[in-house]
């Protein structure tokens, strides 16, 4: 495999003060009917994000929701928690902001409005150390809890920057990002140079989470596979398909407590992915609306979709034919 080496704009640093001022979100009564495109669990609370920048709260595992203020109003597409109290959300407009209080408040880290980019992903490793994807290659990592940030553009080919849409990386250091047109960077433990993998299949992935076998991606007409990094970095792409039975575009993921995968998708498909990285249970919900977003806890799934609002169930219910819950 070869090494990437296609890196435009390296180490860009650039200050976090946004050059122009954002507009908050409106507070508005039927905030939680919005459309809502990432569910996280942070302690007893279950927080999302979605569009005109609207962040709701629930304190009694999905009973009742809270609109909290937020600082800008454009969509909010990823969220993350390093800790209880420090969390960050990522959005259109080159929009990155920050929470100190586990998500009551929030405050602008960067908005870019003139570089029309899209943040798609987040993820912090400690309070210090995160990275953000996006769109057009843009792969931007902080080292002083988002002081400063330094952009790397990665491309499967010199002539064309992938949408980057999501990054995954496991304790030992070793991780991948998920790209459209096949596009797959991989990094392996001890490494700080991404490289190209080969993908199995020229559409777009979605997302990447982890199985004990390596890395899931997930993405167009249904396609989930399994990536070992430590194979594809002796260029052996180990790639191993998983069968799904739907060639509907699968868009979120979430552990749940068996440590099994749950994926949902276009035209509410979900599915149920062993840790072995075998498919033991699908269903397409009988109203066919597309989910765009999910999260588990021990006891309850959390649902968004192109309908608005957040459901609550349990996984049984989430597999049972005909029933869809109300929203909440």
């Amino acid at each position: 495999m070869r090494l990437f080496a296609v890196l435009l704009g390296l180490l860009l640093c650039v200050q976090t003060l946004a050059s122009e001022a954002p507009r908050p979100a409106k507070i508005v009564p039927l905030a939680t009917q919005a459309v809502f495109l990432d569910i996280v669990l942070n302690g007893s609370s279950v927080i999302a994000v979605g569009e005109r920048g609207i962040i709701m709260r629930s304190d009694d595992q999905g009973g009742t929701w809270r609109q909290v203020p937020s600082p800008v109003d454009v969509t909010l597409t990823a969220l993350t928690f390093v800790n209880t109290n420090v969390g960050w959300a990522v959005g259109h407009e080159s929009t990155i902001i920050k929470t100190l209080d586990g998500g009551e408040h929030w405050q602008v880290v960067r908005y870019k409005p003139e570089e029309e980019r899209f943040y798609l992903n987040v993820v912090f490793d400690n309070e210090e150390d995160g990275t953000v994807v996006g769109t057009d290659g843009e792969l931007w990592t902080t080292a002083d809890a988002g002081e400063t940030w330094s952009l790397e553009v990665l491309a499967v080919e010199e002539w064309f920057q992938n949408h980057l849409f999501a990054f995954h990386q496991l304790d030992d250091g070793s991780a991948v990002i998920a790209a459209e047109r096949g596009g797959v960077f991989a990094r392996s433990a001890g490494e700080m140079d991404w490289q190209v993998v080969e993908s199995p299949y020229p559409g777009t992935f979605f997302g990447v989470t982890e199985l004990a076998d390596g890395f899931l991606l997930y993405g167009m007409s249904g396609k989930v596979y399994l990536l070992n990094v430590a194979a594809a970095a002796n260029d052996s792409h180990q790639w191993r398909e998983i069968i799904t039975n739907t060639d509907q575009f699968l868009l979120a993921a979430t552990i749940s407590s068996g440590q099994h995968v749950l994926l949902v998708g276009r035209g509410g498909i979900v599915l149920e992915i062993d840790s072995d990285g075998k498919l033991i249970r699908e269903q397409q919900r009988p109203n066919r609306i597309d989910i765009t977003a999910i999260a588990s806890d021990n006891s309850h799934v959390y649902l968004a979709s192109m309908k608005g609002g957040i459901e609550q169930l349990r996984v049984d219910e989430l597999f049972a034919p005909n029933n869809i819950t109300a929203n909440k």
